[in-house]
């Protein structure tokens, strides 16, 4: 009764209940904090003690405007970490008006943006602190020193907070320590100041600033600073990813989880970032002689926010870049990338945010399907895009049928930009992983909200995993994730929870398999009773297929990444040095025949010479000054007009000129005999088998029995 009186009066007097403090008082290195205890909504559920907006590193306010991150400035007392910290600075990613929003994303994608802008209001450069959320049970759990989860936020590099992604779930129920980090975002976070090879990714440097504090600190906590993990997705996914390459990250982590992300995708790296330098420095009125950083701190923030650069279609204007080729870092990756075990999950849609509203609803014609694609392959690819473009087009048509329509032109036109810029490159980081004895697992999230407006025949849509690893639906719902979820999704999320978690405490998602019930009786965890998550290795290539059944599958979409990881690079070559670039562009040259934003025609040939430079810098990045030629293409000696100079590899040449020709030949007729065939409209589907004895011995993803249909799924029973 008291309870309800109490209540009545806060009503009436418009007061809210203050926050419960903890009993403790935890010791940093830079002073004392309380946190608060967090009540969740479920009785079964433990509570969570709460330190919130902590700093870990000095504000990059004034003149630490774009430098690395310094150590946090210490504080007397005890710091009350009850309130949620500040957003870094950014633009809104919604448009005031819904009409033009909704003609570059869809739907229910608006709907998400709308419940997250919000949350993102609160703003400052002060913005360098994290959030960690602690079993209740503290150092007394039967789990201390507990293993440390570290989120780090994505769906863009150029907005969103920690804040917003409650991981409280992931502390009560996994009895982890779990961790979410702000840093810096779009130019304050990703800008190139220098074009040396000493300038700095500053998120990057964030992130690990964050981390050394999570090492020097944690222990206080209750945590064990030998066990962390990294979880990322989207962006987020990519920014681990890239610090999984990093010697200065050498020591601060030790496992990974990446979703639905990484440094091979295409849009994972900024596209130009020395031009990009370039441009914000003329918008700014920055003199091209003058150090670019300086001129910048002394802009103000409003008039930096008001910049907006577009990147071309599928790309991004900021993100990490790199001093040598992602994939070739990657083959040439030491100890620091085979050495720590990664988790990786792709959705069954990556590719659903690419479309708008109209297009998801309806779908569209082949004109337009035709568009879409073409605009994929300009800014992806460089060389025989023609060539490429018609592989792509024929693999994902249904020459079975004369008419095709709208909505399956639109599904199949999904599956294919799915498949090229995220589920491929997640699948070729999973090869370059586990081909070296790694240890690799992979994911594919298979379940779908019910209670959703998400289009059911599309399969799990990117971002539909999120709220799943995140435990969301064991708690009814948060504010940016207010679905009606039912047991089923409780479940999907109790198993995938438990399985990451488990990664995260041991490198194995299948351990520990037991768990003490409220007796204190060791019993055998439900949720994956009798399955066991294989390891992936790329000639099993077993991946677990998580839905309300998980089980264990192989090659996942096998024929589709045959297509994409063996055949298009053959295709993507540049040929002998004497063919001309003009060779390689499309026959369509006109803006109509594309999609959007498209990047300029390359006038001369990018090579990749074989470097030995480190993927990040390790040396100090902001103490030179260094100009150095642009990280874009530069003209070759041949292309201006010098004589080639005789060489011994000229044979060599000339015979892989003619072996490519005849490639292309083959090709051209395949095309030719479907385009027939499919007006007399007595096709059948074309067997790529032969097309798929191009492999590389290093990348084989075909089925093993030639009997089977390469692009179906291989069930194992387990």
């Amino acid at each position: 009764m008291w309870t309800c009186v109490l209540g009545v009066l806060f009503v009436i007097q418009g007061a809210t209940p203050g926050p419960r403090y903890s009993s403790r008082i935890v010791e940093t290195q830079s002073g004392q904090i309380r946190g608060i205890i967090q009540e969740l909504p479920v009785p079964h559920l433990e509570p969570v003690e709460c330190f919130l907006g902590v700093p870990y590193a000095t504000p990059p306010v004034g003149n630490l405007r774009l430098r690395p991150p310094r150590p946090p400035l210490p504080w007397s007392g005890t710091r009350l970490a009850d309130t949620q910290p500040h957003a870094c600075p950014q633009r809104s990613p919604l448009s005031a008006n819904a009409t033009v929003a909704l003609l570059s994303m869809p739907r229910d994608r608006y709907q998400h943006l709308r419940r997250l802008v919000p949350l993102l209001r609160n703003q400052s450069e002060d913005c360098l602190t994290l959030n960690v959320y602690v079993p209740a049970s503290g150092s007394r759990g039967e789990e201390a020193p507990y293993a440390i989860m570290v989120y780090i936020h994505g769906e863009s590099y150029e907005w969103g907070a920690s804040h917003v992604y409650d991981v409280s779930v992931w502390a009560s129920q996994g009895h982890v320590i779990a961790v979410t980090i702000n840093y810096r975002l779009g130019l304050l976070g990703f800008l190139k100041t220098h074009s040396g090879a000493k300038s700095c990714c500053f998120a990057l440097r964030d992130i690990e600033a964050a981390l050394v504090w999570i090492q020097t600190n944690i222990v206080s906590f209750g945590g064990d600073p030998r066990r962390v993990t990294l979880v990322g997705h989207d962006t987020g996914a990519a920014l681990v990813n890239s610090l999984l390459l990093a010697d200065t990250a050498a020591g601060l982590f030790h496992r990974v989880i990446l979703l639905s992300g990484s440094i091979l995708c295409p849009w994972a790296v900024a596209s130009k970032p020395d031009s990009t330098a370039r441009q914000v420095g003329a918008l700014l009125g920055c003199p091209s002689d003058t150090d670019l950083a300086e001129c910048l701190r002394r802009a103000p923030l409003s008039k930096i926010l008001t910049l907006d650069l577009q990147a071309p279609r599928f790309l991004s204007v900021y993100g990490p870049w790199f001093a040598t080729d992602p994939q070739t870092s990657l083959d040439r990756a030491g100890d620091s990338f085979i050495s720590r075990p990664v988790m990786v999950g792709v959705v069954s849609t990556e590719s659903y945010l690419d479309l708008n509203s109209h297009q998801v609803q309806l779908g569209f014609e082949e004109d337009q399907r035709n568009r879409i694609l073409r605009t994929f392959i300009r800014n992806t690819y460089l060389y025989h895009l023609n060539e490429l473009f018609s592989t792509v087009r024929n693999e994902y048509t249904d020459w079975d049928k004369p008419i095709i329509h709208p909505i399956n032109l639109r599904d199949s036109t999904l599956e294919a930009l799915s498949d090229g810029h995220t589920v491929s490159p997640m699948v070729h980081l999973t090869v370059l992983h586990s081909r070296r004895g790694s240890t690799t697992f992979l994911l594919h999230f298979n379940h779908q909200t019910r209670e959703t407006d998400y289009i059911q025949r599309l399969g799990s849509l990117r971002g539909e995993d999120l709220p799943y690893v995140l435990g969301v639906p064991l708690v009814g719902g948060l504010p940016l994730y207010p679905g009606n979820y039912t047991r089923a999704d409780a479940a999907v999320s109790e198993t995938i929870l438990s399985f990451v978690t488990n990664f995260a405490k041991t490198g194995n998602p299948n351990e520990p398999k037991f768990e003490r019930n409220e007796f204190g009786v060791l019993k055998e965890k439900d949720v994956h009773k009798g399955l066991t998550w294989e390891q992936y290795n790329p000639n099993s290539q077993l991946y677990l297929s998580l839905g309300p059944k998980p089980r264990m599958r192989s090659h996942y979409r096998g024929h589709k990444m045959s297509v994409w990881l063996n055949l298009l690079p053959q295709l993507h070559r540049p040929g002998d040095r004497d063919v001309a670039m003009r060779h390689h562009y499309f026959f369509q040259r006109n803006n109509t025949h594309y999609d959007g934003i498209v990047r300029p025609e390359v006038v001369t040939r990018i090579s990749l010479p074989p470097s030995t430079s480190p993927l990040l810098p390790t040396e100090d990045c902001d103490n030179s000054s260094t100009v150095e030629q642009d990280g874009e293409p530069q003209p070759s000696t041949e292309e201006q007009g010098t004589p080639r100079k005789s060489s011994t590899h000229q044979g060599r040449g000339l015979l892989a000129t003619v072996a490519a020709g005849g490639l292309l030949a083959a090709l051209n007729l395949a095309v030719l005999v479907a385009t027939v065939c499919r007006a007399r409209r007595r096709v059948s589907r074309p067997n790529p088998h032969d097309l798929l004895q191009l492999h590389s011995p290093e990348i084989d993803l075909t089925c093993p029995s030639p009997h089977r249909r390469v692009h179906l799924e291989d069930e194992i029973s387990v």
